[in-house]
């Protein structure tokens, strides 16, 4: 499939149009080196293309066509998510022919990849984009992009913290189990009734040195992320991978503006986030950001924690996952 992908490629970079195409949904149909060749080392790029199919909203370049939708069958290096985006090439007089440009979307895959290198902290990020981890959500505190965890075991419904942050994450961290258990029916209609009360929780942060300046307030903005995480362990879809949150829980369960809304989007983009997660009474104070600060970010606003669910997490779960029990 390959090589008829690259002879529709060649004749629509000579003929065609490029443009920016959104994932609606993606199917997985197998890979050439197995499904885990997908996080394999990137010396033997042949073992590691898989075969999707995705539905795609084309937006072209010019305001005067319209978007469309279009499913194609399609090779990709790494694997996509839905909301996600992909360069494509497509046929302007036959919207039925589109190809994702699978070598441009490799080249920058391997540009984000040789950018986080240099970053050390940032290697746990890459794993948790390519190894699709349930529990693990980022936020941003004091201006650094922070991973919280969460872990759990049997128990009595205790909730403990750790990490750098630990000390500054138990009211949070309460705060957000409560939000998730509030809401369960909604966002966890599958757990049972009596679940926390038989489970004990472990939320950390289980890299990085606790940044200069943080404190409670900022501790206090972690509680969206750590609610994310909970519903990511509890529901197999993984916090995506390009998003960070960051917000409060109010004791209706909305979110609550944080401080410092500038640190944060710096602090967002300088970690390679592409789109960050605000409470939606942050909006003003975002719009006095400098928009040279918020290029390449993309900022959504949630005024509740569903909101922020269905705008950090992937719709559906990674394939294979079983709920805890």
């Amino acid at each position: 499939m390959l090589f008829k992908h690259q002879h529709l490629l060649t004749e629509l970079r000579r003929t065609g149009r490029h443009a920016t195409a959104e994932i609606l949904s993606v199917t997985t149909l197998g890979s050439a080196g197995g499904f885990r060749a997908l996080w394999a080392a990137d010396d033997d790029l042949s073992a590691q293309w898989l075969d999707v199919r995705l539905k795609l909203r084309v937006v072209p370049p010019s305001q005067v066509d319209l978007p469309f939708e279009v499913t194609v069958l399609t090779r990709v290096h790494t694997l996509k998510l839905q909301g996600g985006k992909v360069p494509v090439w497509y046929d302007p007089s036959d919207h039925s022919r589109v190809v994702v440009d699978y070598e441009e979307d490799l080249r920058n895959h391997q540009k984000y990849r040789a950018e986080a290198d240099k970053a050390g902290a940032e290697s746990d990020r890459l794993r948790h984009r390519y190894d699709q981890r349930p529990g693990l959500a980022w936020t941003p505190v004091a201006g650094v992009l922070l991973p919280i965890t969460i872990a759990l075991g049997p128990g009595r419904g205790r909730v403990t913290t750790g990490g750098a942050l630990g000390n500054l994450l138990p009211t949070p961290a309460e705060t957000a189990v409560a939000a998730v258990r509030a809401h369960a029916a909604e966002l966890l209609p599958h757990l049972a009734a009596d679940w926390f009360d038989r489970h004990d929780l472990l939320v950390e942060q289980p890299h990085g040195n606790l940044p200069d300046g943080a404190g409670p307030a900022h501790a206090a903005g972690t509680a969206v992320a750590v609610a994310l995480a909970l519903v990511s362990m509890f529901s197999g879809r993984i916090m995506r991978p390009e998003v960070a949150a960051t917000g409060a829980l109010g004791p209706t369960d909305d979110l609550l503006p944080v401080t410092g809304v500038a640190d944060r989007i710096v602090g967002a983009r300088r970690w390679y986030a592409t789109r960050l997660v605000l409470p939606a009474a942050n909006e003003a104070d975002a719009d006095q950001v400098a928009a040279k600060k918020r290029e390449g970010l993309e900022l959504t606003f949630a005024a509740t924690l569903p909101d922020a669910v269905r705008a950090a997490l992937a719709k559906h779960p990674v394939k294979g996952y079983t709920p805890p029990a």
